[in-house]
């Protein structure tokens, strides 16, 4: 019998929590999901023998924001500066996750993260917040999340 399985990309499934989707990927764990304001990407690590909730990115259509740490204050994002707020934060994640989990307080994970098993499943962890959002709200390229009739 041969053994694909090391051949697959890691795919979606119910979040632990049922709000969502979630992703295991490089040893952490993502789950994306839709709030009244709009997307929220999660990212949770084992520390100290727990999962935790490391670095969070809240898509809203007013006002998007990120918190590194996650339990950190909100860091507004600057769309004029930075464009499409999904669009950065996935190119974060994707070329930047050791440097955001040091930033955070969480260096130690960046021992025993698969930074580029993440990178490579970076279009999986965008299309998990494009696939949350509801209908009623759409995302303008160049722009992001908006309410389809505003």
């Amino acid at each position: 019998m041969t053994d694909t399985t090391s051949d697959t990309k890691p795919q979606p499934k119910p979040s632990f929590d049922g709000w969502g989707t979630a992703l295991e990927v490089g040893g952490l764990h993502f789950t994306a999901s839709f709030r009244a304001s709009g997307a929220t990407l999660r990212v949770f690590g084992l520390v100290g023998g727990r999962q935790t909730e490391v670095l969070r990115f809240d898509d809203f259509v007013d006002g998007p924001h990120y918190h590194v740490p996650a339990e950190g204050p909100q860091i507004i994002f600057d769309e004029t500066e930075l464009g499409e707020p999904l669009a950065w934060f996935v190119a974060e994640i994707r070329d930047h996750l050791e440097e955001m989990l040091t930033a955070a307080g969480f260096g130690e994970l960046v021992e025993v993260v698969d930074a580029k098993a993440v990178a490579e499943n970076a279009g999986t962890i965008r299309k998990m917040m494009v696939d949350c959002v509801p209908d009623g709200y759409v995302r303008s390229p160049g722009v992001g999340l908006r309410r389809a009739n505003g």
